[in-house]
């Protein structure tokens, strides 16, 4: 389903489709009712939005691992290319990164064409490139929490300045980039997840730990690769920690893999 919607995307690019740094309302619905018929399944508009968030995410890293010290690029192979030491140093460095390393970036030339030369816009390149750069400790919660803050407290003073300096803040802007709707979108996403995040922790510290639940939800992550006897230990150190037991079972599948890789 993601190949096809890429390469659907990247049609309707090609077809002029894609005015601007994000395609017209109709290529969506175009996508949509294309995924729909080819898998039998229901796909919505706002589910190939998202994505388009997803590949963007994807081509902004692929693109600033190109641009650092140490990399080239393989346009035969479409392989990002470095010697060891680059490579252990990137990983290190930037755990996530080791999923474009060391292998083909598949349809790297139509994800090439939906992206085209959009990188996003500043506001959002800032936000993610904040959040590559802070300590990956297993649980991002936090300072995604911090970054969104920091995008919207800007985008507040942003508007001020607007209202009392004049033409001052319209020639800076003219060097810079505006906040476009696509951004709104990504922070409106991020607060309605961490949001929910929050009144779950609430409900569940009220009372005390469901440890059948836990263990049930814990063993659960077999599925994606952990064996019994590391998720035993996981479970064995959750029912020592109350507070990290409730905070896990408040996270979801993605924030709870996370928190278990970091753990292992």
């Amino acid at each position: 389903m993601h190949t096809a919607m890429l390469k659907l995307l990247a049609d309707e690019a090609v077809k002029g489709n894609k005015p601007s740094n994000t395609f017209k309302a109709g290529s969506f619905a175009l996508v949509a009712k294309e995924i729909s018929t080819q898998f039998a399944v229901k796909c919505h508009i706002s589910y190939v939005e998202n994505r388009l968030r997803t590949l963007r995410t994807m081509w902004i890293t692929i693109q600033t691992i190109r641009k650092k010290s140490g990399f080239g690029w393989d346009d035969n192979l479409k392989m990002i290319t470095y010697d060891s030491k680059t490579y252990q140093e990137e990983v290190m460095a930037h755990r996530k990164h080791a999923e474009y390393l060391n292998k083909k970036i598949e349809m790297y030339d139509e994800l090439t064409i939906v992206m085209g030369k959009d990188t996003a816009t500043c506001s959002f390149s800032k936000l993610y490139v904040d959040i590559e750069n802070e300590p990956d400790n297993g649980d991002n919660t936090e300072f995604v929490t911090d970054n969104v803050e920091e995008g919207v407290v800007e985008k507040r003073k942003n508007a001020v300045e607007s209202s009392t300096t004049g033409s001052g803040i319209s020639k800076s802007r003219k060097r810079g980039c505006a906040p476009s709707n696509n951004d709104d979108s990504v922070l409106t996403d991020l607060s309605d997840q961490l949001k929910e995040i929050a009144m779950a922790l609430k409900e569940i510290n009220r009372g005390p730990v469901d440890y059948t639940t836990l263990y049930n939800e814990v063993m659960a992550m077999v599925a994606d690769g952990y064996s019994e006897n590391m998720l035993a230990t996981a479970f064995d150190h959750l029912c020592e920690n109350k507070k990290a037991a409730q905070e896990f079972l408040a996270k979801n599948a993605k924030l709870r893999k996370l928190w278990m890789d970091s753990f292992l």
